[in-house]
């Protein structure tokens, strides 16, 4: 996808370790199409563009692509990143995030992408009380969790696999139903359901602006040894400082707020029905006004008669 930006001038940048000076005024990002990879490469390219940079985005099915794809042959002036949500290491003591060990990590968000059982306040509430009465006090959500349809909208296999084994251990083993493609469309209609349709419990991200904007419950079960992961950027060759800063200055300010704000916008831009034609370039380009990543005189002023 090519992104709609200034004209691309040269950015001249000093390599590290001593390297001659180089310029890059291209640069191809490789990521996935879940929401948050990609509304995050859309700042970190808009960023480069206000830089000079010009940027391209590839989209590819899940982060092992990613990686593979950054072995692709570009010219020297020519970059080529990842940006997506690298898996932490479940066995280490400070969970650090695993990427192959060809590749290296150029900037990694603050930001902690963990899952959360999502549900309507009333249905957390019928929850709770089952488990309070379970004729079974040793194992008091057996009945609980069977009353409920679990959604995992693009949750991959092993994490899967990892929350499913998590909830047996406390008697929780409900049915799980996938959600193949998540766009912003089918977005809507999922969180929909979950709101008005009772015993629907959906797996969203914890930073998910959906909990907080339509008054999300999160049932309470252990979720400790689920797994986590965190937005990186990663490089399969030696990255320009200069560039890489550049890079860092995005991802180091998208903490859990920052997220769910990036989210909310990036959400809302795709469902607007502005006559200003609001899009998502300019949700993308107002998060970075926030950020105070770029000049707030060059975006639009989001509103709720913007929405």
């Amino acid at each position: 996808m090519r992104l709609a930006g200034l004209a691309a001038a040269a950015l001249v940048v000093v390599g590290c370790s001593g390297q001659a000076t180089v310029e890059t005024n291209q640069l191809t990002i490789m990521t996935t199409s879940l929401a948050l990879d990609e509304a995050t490469s859309l700042a970190v390219a808009e960023y480069l563009q206000t830089h000079g940079v010009e940027v391209d985005i590839q989209h590819h099915h899940a982060p092992a692509q990613v990686f593979d794809a950054l072995e692709t042959e570009t010219p020297e002036d020519h970059a080529v990143m990842g940006i997506v949500s690298a898996p932490q290491d479940q066995q280490a003591e400070e969970r650090t995030v695993e990427v192959p060990e060809d590749v290296e990590i150029v900037a990694q968000a603050p930001a902690e992408l963990g899952f959360v059982a999502s549900a309507s306040s009333i249905t957390a509430a019928n929850f709770a009380r089952t488990v309070v009465n379970a004729e079974d006090p040793e194992e008091p959500m057996v009945d609980a969790c069977a009353q409920q349809t679990w959604f995992h909208p693009q949750l991959a296999e092993e994490s899967l696999d990892v929350i499913s084994d998590a909830l047996a251990e406390e008697g929780c083993e409900p049915t799980f139903e996938a959600v193949e493609t998540l766009n912003a469309e089918t977005y809507g209609s999922l969180i929909e359901q979950l709101i008005v349709e009772p015993d629907t419990v959906v797996m969203l991200r914890g930073l998910d602006p959906a909990i907080s904007d339509q008054g999300l419950e999160t049932l309470d079960v252990e979720t400790q040894h689920w797994p986590n992961s965190n937005i990186v950027a990663v490089s399969g060759t030696e990255v320009d400082e200069a560039l890489a800063d550049q890079v860092s200055a995005v991802l180091d300010v998208l903490d859990s707020e920052a997220a769910t704000t990036l989210l909310r916008g990036y959400y809302n831009a795709q469902t607007s029905v502005s006559d200003l034609q609001y899009e998502v370039d300019d949700a993308i380009r107002y998060w970075l006004a926030q950020s105070d990543l770029i000049d707030p005189d060059t975006v639009i002023n989001i509103t709720d008669d913007n929405e």
